[in-house]
């Protein structure tokens, strides 16, 4: 209650207000009669404060200044003294003090009683303490015979509707999900955000925003909750509201609902992660302990829903650095959006999901490399991997060849999304025990020119990618066709060789790009390696 409703009911009808329009606006929330001065220790905000002008008796001046500075300090309502029958006048200087300090200064009749101001002021605020208590208990009463049913998300919010009586809205931004029922503001703008002081009968923190849409006209108000909570990192629960005053009755009901979404949003994560766990699984038994058994394997595919077509294609991915796991959800919400049958494989190492496919219509490496640009872009260093197309009968080849070109691409670096293909020749030393065979195929010469004279190295590995064209290569490294010339010239007595003999030069490109290829991949581990910048 404020201070100017309180002061026009008819028990207080013959008080008087000696500070003008000072505090009319402060709000009321109970009453204590003044026996010690030491208010710091049992007043508190928003409190009236009831005394006879024999409390300030005998005080010094910087006694009194101290009272008022305390008042002030504490938020106390207003000053109230009640007359007495040797008191007539209120001093100028209480008067100026409380001018001075902002405290509103109430002046009552001797023969209005402690017990009637007390009443005067607990009266209403008992009743309105009622009323929210009654509010409450009927949403409560509400809830429960709703949560009887195991309602949906939806259920919640279209009851919430019903109870507060304006548009609202949930939002989970991480799932991409907004549940919204009435006429809430669309594409609209925060000019402004306030954060509410908590009450009584609220524990969460709430915004007060100000909203502005260029499709719904002027701005509004709009009451915004962050709902913490295992499911959706980023829930919000918006109220669009017609004023900006929130009233008691109102944040009951949010509050009431704010525990049902809670309570619901922890159910689905838990149901979320059973799913997880039952189709990890199954993905295991599938990919990496494939039963020899068709007849077995059959029945796994049909329990996961992966048994409609012919034939499987499995996109992987490394999850071993901190950065990449942080992408981790990203990059598996965007290779669902593919929309096709799929099943996902999490490994502490890797993730990996697996397509089913209506037809021979494999994923293609163009397709990855869009799909997953935003991710590419946040971070360079992570590779997808595309398996080649199989049928049911050599699905226990995807998951070896996927962590195969994975491995290898670690230590000879072809691209952030590569395939079989990409690899070419270097697809018969893909396995794990047979990468160390490809040093043997580097001459000795050609390591020791790559570590002794950069230059002349890259020259040569230029001029292998030009299609060992002189001008091109020149054009490439921007240098004059003589200079290439030059040192190819000294690469053939260095390496020993005759670039015009094709055996040779075969020989030694293939040692060239292996060269290369763990030179890039090196460069891109040291880069994992360094602490991001802030």
């Amino acid at each position: 209650m404020k201070l100017e409703e309180l002061l026009s009911l008819s028990q207080l009808e013959t008080s008087k207000i000696l500070t003008k329009e000072i505090g009319l606006e402060n709000e009321v929330e109970s009453a204590m009669v003044l026996e010690a001065l030491d208010i710091e220790h049992w007043s508190k905000k928003n409190q009236l404060i009831l005394t006879s002008f024999y409390a300030f008796d005998g005080l010094t001046e910087v006694d009194l200044e101290e009272f008022f500075h305390k008042m002030q300090q504490i938020g106390v309502s207003g000053l109230v003294i009640k007359m007495e029958r040797l008191i007539k006048i209120i001093p100028d200087w209480v008067i100026e003090l409380s001018f001075k300090y902002q405290i509103p200064l109430i002046k009552i009749a001797q023969d209005v009683s402690y017990e009637k101001i007390l009443l005067a002021i607990y009266e209403p605020l008992l009743n309105h303490q009622t009323h929210i208590l009654r509010a409450y208990y009927d949403v409560r009463q509400r809830f429960t015979r709703l949560e009887r049913q195991h309602p949906s998300l939806k259920k919640i919010m279209e009851e919430f509707y019903h109870l507060i009586g304006t548009p609202c809205s949930l939002k989970m931004i991480d799932h991409q999900v907004e549940i919204a029922f009435g006429e809430t503001p669309k594409d609209n703008v925060v000019l402004g955000r306030k954060n509410l002081s908590s009450g009584e009968f609220t524990k969460n923190d709430y915004n007060l925003l100000t909203l502005f849409s260029q499709q719904n006209g002027p701005s509004q108000s709009a009451l915004e909750v962050n709902l913490f909570n295992p499911y959706s990192s980023h829930c919000l629960l918006l109220v669009y509201l017609n004023q900006t005053e929130v009233k008691e009755t109102d944040l009951v009901i949010i509050e009431n609902t704010i525990d049902v979404l809670q309570e619901r949003l922890n159910t689905e994560y838990l149901l979320k992660k059973e799913r997880y766990e039952r189709l990890n699984n199954l993905a295991d038994a599938i990919l990496q302990n494939t039963p020899k058994n068709l007849d077995e394997l059959e029945s796994l595919l049909q329990e996961a829903h992966m048994n409609q077509h012919a034939y499987y294609q499995a996109v992987a991915f490394s999850t071993k650095t901190p950065a990449s796991k942080l992408l981790k959800d990203k990059a598996i919400n965007l290779l669902k959006s593919l929309k096709t049958d799929s099943i996902f494989f999490d490994h502490h190492n890797y993730s990996l999901i697996l397509f089913n496919f209506s037809q021979n219509k494999s994923i293609s490496k163009l397709q990855m490399k869009h799909l997953l640009t935003e991710v590419l872009e946040s971070n360079p260093t992570m590779t997808f991997v595309i398996s080649s197309l199989k049928q049911r009968d050599d699905l226990k080849e995807i998951l070896m060849e996927c962590l195969d070109i994975l491995r290898f691409n670690e230590e000879f670096y072809q691209d952030n999304v590569v395939e079989l293909a990409d690899i070419g020749i270097f697809r018969h030393f893909i396995r794990s025990e047979q990468v160390q065979a490809l040093n043997d195929l580097v001459p000795a010469k050609l390591l020791n020119l790559s570590q002794t004279n950069f230059d002349l190295f890259e020259t040569f590995y230029q001029f292998l990618r030009n299609n060992r064209n002189y001008k091109q290569t020149s054009e490439a490294m921007f240098l004059h066709s003589k200079t290439i010339r030059y040192r190819l010239n000294k690469v053939e007595k260095i390496l020993a060789i005759d670039l015009a003999d094709p055996l040779q030069v075969m020989n030694h490109e293939i040692g060239t790009y292996i060269i290369k290829m763990r030179r890039t991949a090196l460069e891109k581990n040291n880069d994992i390696s360094k602490p991001s910048e802030l």
